[in-house]
């Protein structure tokens, strides 16, 4: 094999042409002719990465079998410019990513079918995203138990149905633009849903995400969506879901628009806080009941209290119930300290008689809530008013009692107002 060894004092080109520089210090290289071309002996040969395909085509993929084309499994595929698809998709745990979404598309113009098929998960990263037919979607999975799928960085748009992702253990969808999508995007039985400042746009139609099924724990986060009345636009749609198990979070996505924000409603493991509808959530747990009927309150011996009598009516009820007579149950979650207001006024038919009343907790006295009257005549009427804090736990229950520090005469609640908050 010849060698040509060329020494330099300073930096020199071999080659205007390719402009070639040698090393500036005064050393030699040799020039290697392999018989096809030329190569510098002890020059680092260039890098590039294993398992990495650029897809400028869909040639560029693997065949397809039966429709469909299966990335190899370890492989990233870089889309490159506009490809348009008329095979569907399988991730098969791979990356599909492009590097500038505006630019890098998958565009699936099929009258059927999805773009993203079968039962296993991946990512799909910095692209633009279309199913631009009637009858057609981007997605339609039903991924196993075990399988995360990551979406991020994307624009969604002008797709007939952005489609169905059922199943999965990690579903994150993060930063995505959806613009003029007809249908949105159902999200069905999975464990852990992330869904992180995704943007709808007022051009989107119909239903812009859908839940049903049951859920281990979802978390929506930041974004927005904007619908309009005009074209039919629902924001979000809960009410198929079924089941949560851990918790559900629902916060700072801003909720616009003349459309419907919310359909269905939020069972009491969401925490709702966002712009544009109610705040739901244990912390703002509150309610109130008052005596609608009177019936005189008997006591089987003095020091002896009593559960007060008559029927009461429940209001403004949030994540509380009032399952029996003077009883407000707390219904949320998440153990919490109350503030409790009691309000009523006392009566009876007989002369000077000392009464206390009391919280109770559970059907336990709380001490701490006790305040004293007496009643001089059969003519008075006493107001009484108790304040405390309780904590209360899921089902945890409040009521108010009263004995008799005198005898065992009974005594006549007029009226009475107990809230929490």
């Amino acid at each position: 094999m010849p060698v040509v060894t060329i020494a330099t004092t300073s930096a020199q080109t071999i080659d205007n042409k390719t402009n070639w520089l040698l090393d500036e210090q005064n050393e030699s290289i040799s020039i290697i002719s392999n018989g096809i071309g030329w190569n510098i002996k002890g020059s680092s040969p260039v890098k590039t990465r294993s398992n990495y395909v650029i897809v400028q085509t869909a040639a560029d993929f693997p065949v397809p079998v039966a429709g469909v084309i299966t990335l190899a499994a370890g492989v990233t595929y870089e889309v490159n410019g506009t490809i348009y698809m008329t095979s569907k998709i399988n991730l098969n745990g791979c990356y599909l990513v492009g590097m500038d979404a505006n630019n890098d598309k998958l565009i699936y113009i099929p009258g059927s079918g999805e773009l993203f098929t079968g039962t296993k998960g991946g990512t799909i990263k910095t692209l633009t995203l279309a199913a631009i037919t009637t009858g057609s979607k981007l997605f339609n999975l039903a991924l196993g138990a075990t399988e995360n799928l990551i979406v991020r960085d994307n624009v969604i748009a002008n797709s007939k149905e952005v489609g169905l992702v059922q199943g999965g253990y990690i579903i994150f969808f993060s930063v995505i633009n959806y613009a003029g999508n007809l249908n949105g995007i159902t999200f069905q039985d999975v464990t852990n849903l992330l869904l992180d400042n995704t943007a709808w746009f007022s051009t989107n139609s119909n239903t812009f995400e859908k839940m049903i099924g049951t859920f281990g724990m979802i978390e929506k986060l930041g974004g927005f969506s904007h619908s309009l009345s005009t074209m039919s636009a629902v924001s979000l749609d809960v009410s198929g879901i079924t089941t949560i198990n851990e918790a559900a979070n629902f916060k700072n996505t801003a909720m616009m628009g003349t459309g419907t924000r919310v359909l269905g409603s939020f069972s009491n493991k969401w925490e709702v806080e966002v712009p544009g509808i109610t705040t739901e959530k244990d912390d703002v747990a509150s309610a109130n009941l008052f005596i609608s009927t009177t019936v005189p309150t008997t006591f089987t011996a003095v020091n002896t209290p009593s559960k007060i009598l008559g029927t009461t009516t429940p209001v403004s009820l949030f994540r509380i119930t009032s399952p029996v007579n003077n009883r407000l149950m707390y219904t949320g979650t998440k153990t919490r300290r109350f503030q409790v207001l009691c309000s009523l006024t006392a009566a009876h038919a007989f002369n000077t008689i000392d009464y206390s009343f009391y919280i109770y907790r559970n059907g336990v006295k709380m001490p701490e809530s006790r305040q004293k009257i007496r009643l001089e005549k059969n003519t008075d009427q006493v107001s009484v008013t108790i304040s405390c804090t309780a904590p209360l736990s899921t089902n945890d229950y409040l009521e108010v009692w009263v004995e008799n520090n005198t005898g065992s005469n009974s005594i006549s609640i007029e009226t009475l107002n107990l809230g929490i908050k």
